[in-house]
């Protein structure tokens, strides 16, 4: 799994290094970039494929990883709220949003 990474997919390290051990933060790398390369369904399997990972000793631990990693759900989602709210607000501008339930 130690491919190179293009650019264009770099990833905030110092945001996320703290979520996750070394090994973790790769296979979410490489995950969060096979989602964004996968066409058509958006299934684990494909992502794996997407990466080209299927033929590698890592298969079954990317596997682990989402079952049984040790990770906090909930700081990685803050981490990529951050990330959505600093890039739709860039310009500076107001986010506006409503609490609605139907």
């Amino acid at each position: 799994m130690k491919k190179e990474i293009a650019y264009p997919f770099g990833i905030d390290e110092i945001r996320f290094m703290r979520c996750f051990s070394a090994p973790s933060y790769r296979i979410f790398v490489a995950l969060l970039i096979g989602w964004a390369l996968t066409v058509g369904k958006h299934t684990v399997s494909q992502v794996i494929l997407t990466m080209r990972l299927h033929h590698s000793r890592y298969f079954a631990t990317i596997y682990r990883f989402l079952g049984k990693g040790r990770w906090s759900i909930d700081l990685v989602s803050h981490c990529l709220f951050r990330v959505l709210v600093e890039t739709l607000n860039a310009a500076g501008g107001e986010i506006l949003g409503s609490l609605t339930t139907h």
